[in-house]
């Protein structure tokens, strides 16, 4: 299984440890030979210094000696690396001193420093560049300033003396040449821990970056890269789309703090997953994704095990919560051929195991799935619409029908989207109620048609009345009132030329309520209308009890009346019923769904005042809109019988 990358700090020295051991089991032992064949050769060639009689056996000890103990402790580097530093460094500096003032100045002497002080290096590099070795550098620099301060009194004696000889220019030659090593290896280490620090830090931010910080799993981010490489890689894999049920009631009733644990025990029986190349990452909130190489069978085995691991009790806060899990599955190539469509395809099937009860696996079908992901596609679109300026308004004209002119325009919300170009307002608006969306959108069509009425008022001179549709969710609203007063204000339209259309439900949610906030739009000035009245809780004491100005009578009564199979006898009697109740009440009836001139004609001689529907106007723009209302008439009107 992949699982993130954690960001940890290594101890001190963690890195030396595998860097130097084995550098330094082979370079002790040569070293140590080194004194060896000094030890044996120096009286030979004729180079013999009683003090090397005595360094070189204890260097060749003091060096067996650590590569011994480095070779059977394997962790005791630093220690064993310092006391090389602090040993080497006496040795060195104890040959110095006697070299320079117990030893005969001959060039004996400028012999004795090259065969000695070329180790000197290897002891900086040791010192410097092995990490965490503090001792060991502070014992470094000190052997350097005593070896520069021995060089210099010497040098600054043999000045004072007359005699400079040879060995001054070999000493200055050393020390200049340890200096420079001194100063390159330093501004060397400093530039690479700059660099170290700075690539560890990308590193850092780079795994965080991709990296979800309450669970641990792989993010969106991340997840969006392993699904590009999987399909470049253009092997089949399963994706499964993971949604926790359940798991908000855990943050309503237990808190957030719950919530958040109840995410990290499933995202570690996430983990478990069985499958050595198994993907597991969070997309959000309570919604993960599981990647399962191979063929389908098998993504559906690793989904029927989740949704068992999923489903065991979890104890948070000596509280046992229960959770369990929707699951859909898309499959590369067979059901998409792009990262982007395979979540969409999991998440729908996701989405109709969610509708058929929860708690189970489906796998994405074309056929049935379809009509699925455009809701939901939909849904996340239209979240965008209004910023993207895809919505506009339509307005459809309601004229007399006895004399065919308009007297009000019913606003009606539009969208038109560039990819799935005009949504019928029947698909996106219960879209809209579901997720909440309406109360915003219906705001800004409210103040869209105040503004565009007082526009045609100061054109034509006269009160255009407009007429706009609220939703229930939105006229329970307890700011609704005081919206409907800001768009008036904004636009600067005098109330009388606006209506409210509410439907049956919308007044039946909370009767008093709604009866205390029509009261207060009626005493503002704004005009009520009832819509779709017949089809929800149709009581006619409504007309009476409730402060409203107009009915609307449901286009599906006036289709019947004119269909001979939809019992015309119901229709006509509900019409005429409520058409007599509201010319007693003095209400204004509008009949919806005006298709054909024999529709028209019926509802004329059933005494209805208003109409609209296709067979007067299809909702128009703004232009084509006040063009009609400024017509004589939309259709002929019917000449008085002679007498």
């Amino acid at each position: 299984m992949t699982r993130p990358q954690r960001t940890s700090v290594p101890r001190a020295g963690a890195v030396s440890d595998v860097n130097w051991h084995r550098p330094l089991l082979f370079a002790m032992p040569v070293a140590a030979l080194a004194f060896g064949v000094g030890l044996v050769l120096d009286p030979i060639s004729g180079q013999e210094l009683a003090l090397d009689q005595l360094l070189y056996p204890i260097a060749v000890v003091v060096l067996s000696g650590l590569s011994l103990s480095l070779w059977l402790i394997p962790h005791s580097i630093h220690w064993v690396i310092t006391t090389l530093v602090f040993a080497m460094s006496g040795l060195f500096l104890s040959k110095l001193i006697a070299i320079l003032y117990f030893m005969p100045q001959t060039y004996r002497v400028q012999i004795q420093m090259t065969e000695t002080f070329f180790w000197i290096p290897a002891l900086q590099v040791l010192s410097f560049f092995v990490p965490g070795l503090r001792g060991a550098r502070q014992a470094s620099l000190a052997f350097f300033a005593l070896f520069f301060l021995v060089s210099g009194v010497y040098v600054f004696q043999a000045l004072q003396s007359g005699k400079v000889s040879g060995i001054v220019y070999a000493l200055l030659e050393l020390n200049l040449a340890n200096l420079a090593l001194l100063v390159v290896m330093n501004m060397f280490i400093s530039f690479k821990d700059r660099y170290v620090r700075s690539v560890s830090e990308v590193e850092t931010m780079r795994q965080l970056m991709g990296t979800d910080l309450l669970t641990g799993l792989p993010n969106r981010q991340r997840i969006d890269e392993v699904l590009a490489g999987r399909v470049f890689a253009g092997q089949p894999f399963t994706l499964l789309f993971v949604d926790l049920d359940g798991f908000k009631l855990v943050n309503d009733t237990l808190g957030h703090v719950a919530g958040d644990q109840a995410l990290q025990v499933a995202a570690r029986r996430l983990q478990q997953a069985p499958g050595a190349d198994t993907f597991v990452g969070r997309l959000s909130g309570d919604e993960f994704v599981v990647l399962v190489s191979g063929m389908p069978s098998g993504g559906q085995m690793v989904a029927e095990r989740l949704l068992h691991d999923l489903s065991q009790p979890i104890v948070i806060d000596h509280q046992i919560v229960h959770l369990s899990a929707s699951i859909g599955l898309s499959v590369y190539p067979d059901d998409a051929p792009d990262p982007r469509t395979l979540i969409q395809h999991a998440d729908s099937a996701m989405y109709a195991v969610k509708s058929l009860g929860k708690s189970g696996i489906r796998r994405f079908e074309a056929d049935t799935d379809s009509a699925i992901e455009r809701l939901k596609q939909l849904e996340r679109a239209l979240s965008q619409a209004q910023q993207a300026g895809q919505l506009h308004v339509m307005y459809q004209p309601i004229c007399s029908l006895h004399d065919g002119v308009v007297r009000k325009l019913e606003t009606l919300l539009r969208w038109t989207h560039p990819t799935f170009g005009p949504v019928p307002a029947d698909e996106f608006i219960p879209i809209a109620e579901h997720n909440g969306q309406i109360i915003a959108l219906g705001s800004w069509a409210l103040r869209a048609a105040c503004r565009q009425a007082q526009r045609w008022n100061t054109v034509t001179g006269r009160a255009v009345v407009v007429s706009v549709n609220v939703s229930p969710l939105q006229f329970i609203q307890p700011d609704f009132v005081e919206l409907v007063r800001s768009a008036l204000d904004e636009a600067q339209l005098p109330a009388s030329s606006l209506e409210i259309e509410l439907t049956e439900s919308a007044v039946m949610r909370r009767l008093d309520v709604i009866k205390s906030s029509l009261r207060e739009l009626q005493a503002m000035g704004v005009k009520i209308a009832i819509d779709d009245f017949g089809t929800g809780y149709s009581s006619l004491s409504y007309l009476r009890d409730l402060p409203i100005n107009c009915v609307k009578i449901d286009r599906s009564f006036v289709h019947d009346l004119s269909s001979p199979r939809r019992a015309p006898q119901f229709a006509l009697a509900l019409i005429e019923a409520v058409i007599g109740i509201a010319g007693t009440l003095e209400l204004q009836v509008v009949a919806e769904g005006v298709e054909t001139l024999k529709q028209l004609e019926m509802l004329r001689d059933l005494g209805c005042d208003l109409g609209q529907g296709y067979y007067l106007s299809p909702p128009l723009a703004e232009d084509a809109a006040l063009d009609a209302f400024l017509a004589p008439a939309l259709f002929a009107p019917r000449l008085p019988t002679p007498t």
